[in-house]
C-alpha cells in the first residue's frame, strides 16, 4: 500500500506540473522566451538532469540544436551545441525518434550503436539514460524533446514517457502558437512600413499650386498597393511657365515606387538647368538607362512645359500615353508625338510639338491605370469610353469627374495598377 501511495503522490505532482506547463505556455508568446520555459518545465516534470530541444529544419531535412539546458555544464553548453552539432533524419536517437515520430526509452545509451556521441564530445556531458518524443502538431513534424540522466534513479520509465508525451503536445500547440504570433507581428511591423512609405511617398506628388492667368491645375495618384510607380509633378522655370509630367514606372509596390523617387529627383535636378523639354528628357534618360537597364526596369512619360498666361504648351512623350486634349464636349487631335519610354537605348530621339489651350479647354495627363481599371467581370474601362465620357460630362475641369467615373467603373473588384491624372485647364470666357 505504500508502495501505491507513493506511487500516486508522484504521479499527482507531475500531474500538477503538467498543468503548470499549460499554463506557462498558454501565456508566452515569442518563441525565444518560449523555448527555455519550456526545457525547464521538461526537466521538472521528469527530473532529469539536462535537456534539451531539436527543432525541426523542413528545408535542410535537418534537426538543429535550439536549446540546450544543463544543471552541470551551465549556459555555455547551448552555445556549443548550436555551433556544432546538427542530425540528419534518422541521425542518432534524436533522429530516430523524429524519423519514426516514435517515442524512446533508453537505459544505458553507450550500449546502444544508435547513440550519437557528438554532442557528450563537445560539451564534455555524459550521457547514461535518455527519454526523447517527437513534437508533432497535425501531420506536421516540429521537432523532438530529450531529457538526459533521470535524477535518483537508474532510468526514466513509461509514466516519464507518458508525461513527456503530454507535454510535447503542449509544447507543439505552443510553438504554432509563437509562430502564428511572431508572423502577425511581422505583418503589423510590415503593414506599419508600408503606411510609414506611403505617407512619404505621398510627398513626391505635390498639392498643384495656382497658376497665373485663367489657368488651373488638378492632379490625382493613387497606388494599387500601399507605395506604387506613378508619379506626376509641377516645377516652376524662371521665366514663369511651368514643367509637367505624369510617368509610370513598369511594375508596382517597393521596387517601382524606389524607381519613382530616383524619377522625380534627376527630372527635378534637370529642370533646373536645362531650359528645354527635349535637353531634360535626353538628360534623365541617359541617367535612367544606366540605372534601369540591367534590371530590365523602364518608365513611360508624357511631358508637358506651360505657359500659363497664354495656354501655350510644349508637349514631348516617351512611350506613355497620349494627353487627352478636351475641347468642349469633345477631343481635339494632338499632332504626333514619338519617343520610346525612359531607360531602354542610351540615346533616343524625342519629338517636341506644341499646342494652345483655349480658354475652356483642358488637358489632361492620364496613367493606365485610369484605361485598364477593371470592373467585376474583369472588363477594361478602355480608352473607348473616354469620347463617351466627355460627351455626357460638364466641364472643365473634367479631371475629377472621370476620377469618379473609373471608381463606379471598378466598383468592389480590387484596383491592379496605380492610376494616376494630371490635369491643367483654362476657365471659360464670359458671354
Amino acid at each position: 500500500m505504500a508502495r501505491n501511495t507513493t506511487s500516486e503522490i508522484s504521479l499527482s505532482k507531475r500531474l500538477k506540473n503538467l498543468v503548470k506547463a499549460n499554463q506557462s505556455l498558454a501565456h508566452i508568446e515569442s518563441l525565444n522566451e518560449l523555448l527555455p520555459q519550456l526545457l525547464d518545465l521538461a526537466q521538472e516534470v521528469t527530473g532529469a538532469e539536462a535537456s534539451s530541444i531539436l527543432l525541426y529544419n523542413p528545408t535542410a531535412d535537418l534537426l538543429e540544436f535550439a536549446l540546450a539546458k544543463n544543471e552541470a555544464l551551465g549556459e555555455e553548453t547551448e552555445q556549443i551545441l548550436k555551433s556544432n552539432v546538427e542530425l540528419k533524419m534518422g541521425e542518432g536517437l534524436a533522429g530516430w525518434v523524429a524519423a519514426n515520430r516514435e517515442p524512446i526509452i533508453i537505459k544505458d545509451v553507450q550500449r546502444d550503436n544508435r547513440f550519437f556521441k557528438g554532442a557528450d564530445h563537445y560539451t564534455g556531458f555524459h550521457t547514461r539514460t535518455l527519454l526523447c518524443v517527437p513534437i508533432v502538431y497535425g501531420d506536421e513534424l516540429l521537432g523532438v524533446i530529450e531529457v538526459l540522466n533521470s535524477k535518483g534513479r537508474s532510468s526514466f520509465d513509461r509514466e516519464d514517457e507518458e508525461i513527456l508525451g503530454s507535454f510535447a503536445q503542449l509544447a507543439g500547440v505552443a510553438i504554432i502558437r509563437s509562430r502564428l504570433l511572431e508572423t502577425q507581428l511581422k505583418q503589423q511591423r510590415l503593414q506599419i512600413e508600408l503606411e510609414a512609405a506611403s505617407q512619404i511617398q505621398a510627398q513626391f506628388c505635390p498639392q498643384c499650386p495656382d497658376l497665373a492667368g485663367d489657368s488651373n491645375a488638378w492632379a490625382v495618384s493613387l497606388p494599387a498597393a500601399f507605395v506604387g510607380g506613378d508619379l506626376y509633378d509641377l516645377i516652376q522655370m524662371a521665366d514663369g511657365s511651368w514643367l509637367t509630367y505624369v510617368a509610370d514606372v513598369c511594375g508596382k509596390g517597393l521596387p517601382a515606387a524606389l524607381i519613382m523617387v530616383a524619377l522625380w529627383a534627376r527630372i527635378r535636378s534637370e529642370a533646373i538647368v536645362n531650359r528645354k523639354i527635349d535637353v531634360v528628357m535626353e538628360s534623365v534618360n541617359s541617367a535612367m538607362y544606366s540605372l534601369l537597364a540591367k534590371e530590365g526596369f523602364f518608365a513611360t512619360i508624357v511631358m508637358g512645359r506651360y505657359w500659363p498666361t497664354t495656354g501655350r504648351m510644349q508637349l514631348i512623350r516617351g512611350g506613355h500615353l497620349f494627353p487627352l486634349w478636351c475641347v468642349g464636349r469633345g477631343l481635339a487631335e494632338l499632332p504626333s508625338l514619338r519617343g520610346i519610354p525612359l531607360g531602354v537605348i542610351p540615346k533616343p530621339h524625342y519629338e517636341t510639338r506644341e499646342i494652345t489651350l483655349e480658354p475652356g479647354q483642358s488637358i489632361l495627363f492620364i496613367t493606365d491605370g485610369v484605361t485598364e481599371a477593371r470592373n467585376g467581370e474583369d472588363e477594361f474601362f478602355g480608352s473607348h469610353r473616354l469620347p463617351k465620357y466627355l460627351k455626357a460630362a460638364k466641364g472643365p475641369p473634367w479631371g475629377s469627374q472621370l476620377l469618379e467615373e473609373v471608381l463606379a467603373w471598378r466598383g468592389d473588384a480590387e484596383a491592379t495598377d496605380d492610376l494616376t491624372i494630371l490635369e491643367i485647364w483654362r476657365e471659360p470666357q464670359g458671354p
